[in-house]
C-alpha cells in the first residue's frame, strides 16, 4: 500500500461544467445576462442613474452574435483576476445593485450561444482581447484564458471610446435555427423591452438587429381624489422594499403586479397567484380578469449585495420559498384589495346610470392625470379613492314595456300623435292611457 497515493481524484471535467452551464439556461435569458452585464457598467459610471448617451447594440444572425456597448468597459486587472473565473471569489470587489449572484452569466451565455468567442474591451486605463476556442480551451489540462492583446492607457480613454464589444462565432446549430426564425427576434425584443423598461426609462439605448427598443412609462392615475397606495420598509442587512398599487389606463394585457430587482424587472405584468391573485388570505382576492385592467402594481426590491434578494438564479422568477418574499406578498395583498373594490364599484356603476349619463366614478377618474412613478408623492398609507353619491332616491324607479304590433297601424297611430320615433309613440300612448283610464 504503500506505493499508493491517499489522495482521490475530484476535478470537475470542463465539459461536464460546461453542458452543466447551460443545461436549463434559455437563450433569450442567456442574451439578458449579457445585457445586465452592460447595464451594470453603466451603473458603475453613472452613479447618478442617467444614461442618457449610452447604448447596447445587439446583432443576432445565423453567422454570429455580437453585442456591443460604451458603458464604461471592463478593467484589464478585474478581467484577470475576477471576470474569467467560474464563480465569484469572495474577495472580489462587489458591482453594487446588480443583479449578479454568482459570476457566471457572461461564460454560461457564451457557451450556449457557440463555440468562439473574442471579449475586445477598453476601460479607462486599459485595453484588452481575448479569443477563446471552446473545443480547443476544453483539451487544456488547465482552466485559464490568455488575454491575446492587453495595453496600459495611462493618459486615459475618452468615455466615448470606453465599451465591450463581443462577438460569438460558430454559433450552435439550434442558436442558428433560432435565429433563423423572425418570431424569436420579436420575442428577445419583448422580452429585453420588458426587463429592461426602468433603465431604458432612465435614458440607456437598446437596440436588436436594428431596432431600438422602447419601453411603457410606470404611470398611475393621480388627482385630489386619488392617492396611490405606498409601503416600504428596510431590513437590517440593507435590503429595501418598496410597493405602489393604484390604477391606470384599462390595458387587459399590462394589468397586474410589476416586481423589479434591482430596478430589473423579474415578473410583469404578473397576473397570478404568484402575486397574490386569487388569493384567500391575509384578504380575498379575485383571479385577475377584464374587470381589473386599470390595476398596476409595483413593487422594488434594492440591495447593494444582490445575494440578499430573493429572485431564482436565472432571474426569471422570484424564489417563492423564500420567508422574504412571502412576507412581501402578504404586504402585496393587503395594498390591493382596496384598489379592487374601487374597481368594482367602478364597474358596478356603469350599469345603473343611462347610456347618457356620465357616472360620477368614471367622471373622477377621467379627470386625473397619468403621473410618472417618480412623480408619486410617496407617502405610506393605503390607497384611497373617492366615494360615489348615493342615488337620488326621489326619482321613481324605471321600467320598461316592450311589445310589437303591425307596421301599418304603428304608422297610422305615429302620425295622429305626431310622434317622431317608434319611442314616442309608445311613451304618448301609454301618458294617454293614464289620463283617461287611470287618473280619470
Amino acid at each position: 500500500m504503500s506505493d499508493q497515493t491517499i489522495e482521490i481524484e475530484a476535478r470537475p471535467t470542463k465539459e461536464l461544467f460546461i453542458s452543466m452551464l447551460i443545461k436549463d439556461l434559455v437563450l433569450k435569458d442567456a442574451i439578458g445576462d449579457l445585457v445586465d452585464n452592460s447595464v451594470d457598467g453603466a451603473r458603475r459610471i453613472r452613479e447618478n442613474g442617467k444614461y442618457d448617451g449610452l447604448w447596447i447594440k445587439i446583432e443576432a444572425t445565423k453567422k454570429h452574435f455580437k453585442i456591443d456597448d460604451n458603458c464604461g468597459g471592463i478593467d484589464a486587472k478585474l478581467a484577470r483576476e475576477y471576470a474569467f473565473r467560474f464563480g465569484r471569489p469572495s474577495d472580489m470587489p462587489a458591482i453594487k445593485h446588480s443583479v449578479g449572484q454568482f459570476g457566471i452569466g457572461m461564460k454560461r451565455a457564451l457557451f450556449k450561444l457557440g463555440k468562439e468567442f473574442k471579449i475586445e474591451s477598453t476601460s479607462v486605463n486599459s485595453r484588452f482581447v481575448v479569443k477563446v476556442n471552446v473545443d480547443k480551451w476544453k483539451e487544456l489540462e488547465e482552466w485559464k484564458f490568455k488575454f491575446d492583446e492587453i495595453e496600459n492607457i495611462p493618459e486615459g480613454t475618452p468615455e466615448d471610446k470606453r465599451g465591450t464589444n463581443i462577438t460569438v462565432t460558430s454559433l450552435h446549430d439550434d442558436v442558428i435555427e433560432q435565429f433563423n426564425l423572425e418570431n424569436f427576434i420579436s420575442e428577445l425584443i419583448e422580452e429585453l423591452r420588458n426587463e429592461q423598461l426602468y433603465n431604458i426609462n432612465k435614458g440607456i439605448t437598446i437596440l436588436v438587429n436594428g431596432k431600438t427598443l422602447d419601453a411603457p412609462q410606470l404611470l398611475l392615475l393621480h388627482s385630489n381624489d386619488f392617492k396611490t397606495a405606498y409601503w416600504e420598509k428596510t431590513y437590517k442587512d440593507g435590503m429595501q422594499v418598496k410597493i405602489y398599487a393604484g390604477i391606470s389606463e384599462p390595458n387587459l394585457d399590462e394589468g397586474g403586479w410589476y416586481i423589479f430587482c434591482n430596478e430589473r424587472l423579474i415578473l410583469g405584468p404578473e397576473q397570478s397567484e404568484i402575486t397574490g391573485w386569487g388569493a384567500k388570505m391575509p384578504a380575498r382576492i379575485p383571479k385577475y380578469h377584464g374587470q381589473f385592467n386599470r390595476f398596476r402594481g409595483y413593487v422594488f426590491f434594492d440591495a447593494d449585495d444582490a445575494g440578499l434578494l430573493p429572485l431564482n438564479t436565472t432571474k426569471t422568477n422570484m424564489d417563492i420559498d423564500s420567508p422574504r418574499f412571502h412576507a412581501i406578498r402578504q404586504k402585496m395583498i393587503s395594498l390591493m384589495r382596496p384598489v379592487i373594490d374601487f374597481l368594482n364599484k367602478l364597474h358596478d356603476e356603469g350599469v345603473q346610470y343611462k347610456p347618457e349619463e356620465i357616472p360620477p366614478l368614471e367622471s373622477a377618474v377621467e379627470s386625473a392625470k397619468l403621473v410618472s412613478l417618480s412623480d408619486i408623492d410617496a407617502s405610506t398609507g393605503e390607497f384611497k379613492a373617492p366615494t360615489p353619491p348615493p342615488r337620488d332616491t326621489t326619482q321613481p324607479k324605471m321600467g320598461r314595456i316592450q311589445y310589437s304590433k303591425p307596421l301599418d297601424e304603428i304608422e297610422e297611430v305615429q302620425q295622429v300623435l305626431g310622434a317622431q320615433s317608434l319611442k314616442e309613440v309608445g311613451e304618448k300612448t301609454f301618458e294617454y292611457f293614464i289620463e283617461m283610464e287611470v287618473k280619470n
